[in-house]
């Protein structure tokens, strides 16, 4: 007597390696990124007494807190995104941008969706420089953002 209804014949859960990340007013080449990583919503509790009863304690949630946003890419030279976090790490001057983030099905079409809402850089790093290894020279990008909801 099971509800059938979360059984789909011939379901196959979506893998997590082909997404698509799109921010507003870039071009798809800063948009290309090989790790998407920080998403998350945690709601936490704050501990209130019952008055009169020591036995007794209320938990009551707290506003959402959204952990930061990591991206990882091949080091691009020259680019609009590159711009964009250089102008608020180097200068302090922020203009947020809306990201889309898609988690993509072997035929391209969207499985899932998320908006990130007024996300910045918080951070830029570059992958460790080493001369006995030939891999890319990756770098992270780290953004605080406001929000984000399922779309």
């Amino acid at each position: 007597m099971g509800n059938d209804s979360f059984f789909k014949p011939n379901y196959t859960p979506p893998t997590a390696f082909y997404f698509s990340v799109k921010f507003n007013g870039f071009d798809q080449m800063d948009s290309s990124f090989q790790e998407v990583s920080g998403l998350k919503v945690t709601i936490g509790t704050i501990e209130k007494k019952e008055g009169g009863d020591n036995n007794f304690v209320h938990h009551l949630p707290t506003p959402p807190k959204f952990e930061n946003l990591v991206l990882k890419r091949c080091l691009l030279y020259n680019s609009k995104l590159d711009r964009w976090c250089r102008d608020a790490i180097e200068d302090f001057k922020f203009d947020p941008k809306d990201i889309k983030l898609a988690l993509l099905g072997a035929n391209g079409g969207i499985l899932a969706s998320w908006t990130i809402v007024k996300a910045f850089p918080i951070s830029w790093e570059l992958s460790t420089l080493n001369s006995t290894s030939n891999q890319l020279a990756i770098e992270s990008l780290t953004l605080k953002y406001r929000l984000f909801r399922k779309d």
